[in-house]
């Protein structure tokens, strides 16, 4: 398949386009004067990284009160995970779930994100999460301009809980970006494309100071009085990384997300003695490999087995696509596993049409034989994967198989036609990273805070750990965000 009809090279096509006018708006933003030769600029707050957390903490950072405030962005574009992301912020209590009579507790919902990360999530950044979600959504709507969907309640642990931002041509992700963009521009921050922070300032007494920037120029120090933001994201994108912290059975998941997140969150800060935490967790999914298809609708449906290469089933198909897709990885050499369906399997309809949009392959025959001979798996072994399966439905001894299946109502493989539908293990994003505070301050391995030093969104450690609940990466970016903006313009003000 030619590459300007994946997936990614459709959803950046469709941003970038968006985006072109707007991104334009950023040039000359400063209307400050050029400093001295040697002469180092000076801001009221830093953030490195024009995502959502990042844009999130310079827009809070300037209504708290901060006057002269920078974004730095390594790439010619926000190019983060957000942009291919369905664009979910998960909440309660916020005016446009409770216009919609969902009925949600600050304690059902707390109960919830630690039941998700199985109590392992730090307890007090999950609360700041659960007792701040309610107005930063009202804030998203009211203040950023971005428009929700209705909501579709789903079932645990997403409930009513998921706000999905309307893409309006985008992705939803893309489209909170290109609001977040639009409100930066409108509250004077400044954005600069092209600038990688390379290196933290600090004092003698480790108080971040600034950050070196590799700029097209060359390298210029710029320095903050309120501190500087870590919003660069996690490092899925770094294999040296995720085989160092995750293993190297993970370096073989295909990327779901941006090739941008490369670890700064850790290269930056580690020299500073920063304490990591969670360092081999991660959010994983099905993806088709060639062409960014997501069979995660068929892997959640209920039905069909799941097979390697070698036509083996190897694990439970009743477990979540988060865990069928990491799986994959840690299980199979290539990284690449058949779903097995037939012709009764009711979400089939929509995946077998976005299959067929994106020109990515699938198998479909009307016997198993005919299908595993069509898509390259050993006929034998397939045909009596099928019969080994569906003699367990009718005998009631799933649990007898090899892995067991522990499905509560099983369903036959036997109407044809019959589907085979490729995947790949997936990684979306890292949940290991510096460790913060409830002020999002990173800390040291002496259990201190860091002066200066903040990070938002997936660079920041101890929220997150297993799993996460749909649409709390971006709930979680915009809670800690605001409070990192706050914190920010707050020791601006402070500084002598």
């Amino acid at each position: 398949m030619s590459k300007q009809f994946s997936r990614r090279g459709m959803l950046k096509t469709s941003f970038l386009g968006s985006l072109a006018a707007g991104l334009a708006t950023f040039a000359g933003t400063s209307q400050a004067a050029e400093p001295k030769k040697d002469e180092k600029e000076v801001y009221d707050a830093i953030i490195l990284g024009a995502g959502p957390a990042g844009l999130v903490t310079a827009i809070a950072a300037k209504q708290a009160g901060a006057k002269k405030v920078v974004v730095f962005e390594k790439k010619d574009r926000p190019d983060g995970n957000a942009i291919f992301a369905l664009g979910s912020v998960c909440g309660w209590g916020a005016r446009h779930q409770k216009e919609q009579g969902i009925q949600d507790t600050a304690e059902a919902f707390y109960a919830m994100m630690m039941d998700v990360s199985k109590q392992m999530g730090d307890p007090a950044l999950n609360k700041v999460y659960t007792d701040h979600i309610p107005a930063d959504i009202d804030w998203l709507e009211q203040d950023i301009g971005v428009k929700f969907k209705k909501i579709r309640p789903m079932p645990y642990p997403r409930l009513g809980r998921t706000c999905r931002v309307d893409g309006e041509g985008l992705t939803g992700g893309a489209q909170l970006v290109k609001k977040l963009l639009a409100a930066a521009q409108k509250n004077g921050v400044e954005v600069k494309f092209e600038h990688k922070g390379i290196e933290l300032l600090h004092d003698d007494k480790m108080n971040v100071t600034g950050v070196k920037i590799q700029t097209p120029e060359g390298q210029k120090e710029f320095l903050s009085k309120g501190g500087v933001a870590i919003a660069t994201g996690g490092f899925s994108a770094n294999p040296e990384m995720v085989d160092k912290y995750i293993g190297g059975w993970a370096t073989r998941m295909v990327l779901r997300g941006s090739k941008s997140t490369t670890g700064e969150n850790i290269s930056l800060t580690m020299p500073l003695y920063t304490k990591f935490v969670n360092m081999d967790q991660f959010h994983s999914g099905p993806i088709v490999k060639e062409t960014h298809v997501n069979p995660a609708d068929v892997l959640n449906s209920g039905y069909g087995i799941q097979v390697t290469t070698s036509g083996d089933r190897y694990m439970d198909e009743n477990n979540t696509y988060v865990i069928k897709a990491r799986t994959t990885a840690q299980k199979t050499l290539d990284n690449k596993a058949w779903v097995i369906v037939d012709s009764t399997c009711p979400v089939l309809e929509g995946v077998v049409a976005k299959f067929d949009r994106l020109n990515s392959p699938y198998g479909k025959a009307d016997t198993i034989e005919a299908l595993a001979k069509q898509v390259g798996l050993p006929e034998k072994k397939i045909v009596k994967a099928v019969e080994d399966y569906n003699n367990a439905v009718k005998n009631s001894t799933l649990d007898k198989l090899t892995p067991p299946n522990t499905y509560k109502k099983p369903h036959l493989i036997e109407k044809g036609p019959f589907y085979a539908i490729p995947l790949n293990g997936g990684m979306t994003a890292t949940f290991g990273g510096p460790l913060i505070n409830t002020k999002a301050e990173i800390q040291n391995l002496d259990g201190k805070s860091i002066p200066g030093l903040y990070a938002v969104g997936n660079s920041a450690g101890g929220i997150f750990f297993h799993n996460s609940a749909g649409g709390a990466q971006l709930g979680a970016a915009t809670v800690f965000g605001r409070i990192a903006g706050k914190e920010m313009a707050q020791r601006a003000s402070q500084a002598k």
